[in-house]
């Protein structure tokens, strides 16, 4: 992992004031990197702005996968925010608002799933 870039890209990420937090989440933190994995990135953010969602998105380079938080599926942002590492936080109030809400809306449908399944299985 070249750090040097990597501290580069967060310190352009950190700019953008409507930044809440940055964190690095996927196999660079779990330590599962290989020679060709990337490190991911992912980008919380205050508000959801078309211009500035295209510019951190614009951020994507073969070492670096950046990612805006709100965009991804809820069960990959149950696991950024269980297993990733923050390096970047503005708003701990906020982050923990949405850190809140993301485990709620995880643990709801996560029930409706097993609810589903108990009822597919039961089936013959």
């Amino acid at each position: 992992m070249d750090k040097a870039a990597l501290n580069s890209i967060i310190e352009k990420i950190k700019e953008f004031p409507d930044v809440i937090a940055i964190l690095l989440f996927g196999s660079g933190v779990k330590g599962g990197m290989k020679p060709l994995s990337d490190i991911d990135i992912a980008v919380i953010l205050r508000r959801q702005d078309k211009h500035l969602e295209a510019e951190i998105g614009s951020m994507y380079s073969p070492n670096f996968d950046v990612v805006l938080f709100h965009r991804l599926p809820l069960h990959i942002q149950f696991e950024v925010l269980k297993h990733g590492n923050v390096v970047f936080c503005r708003d701990e109030s906020a982050l923990l608002d949405i850190k809140q809400r993301v485990l709620r809306q995880y643990l709801d449908t996560s029930e409706m799933y097993e609810r589903i399944k108990r009822r597919v299985l039961a089936c013959d």
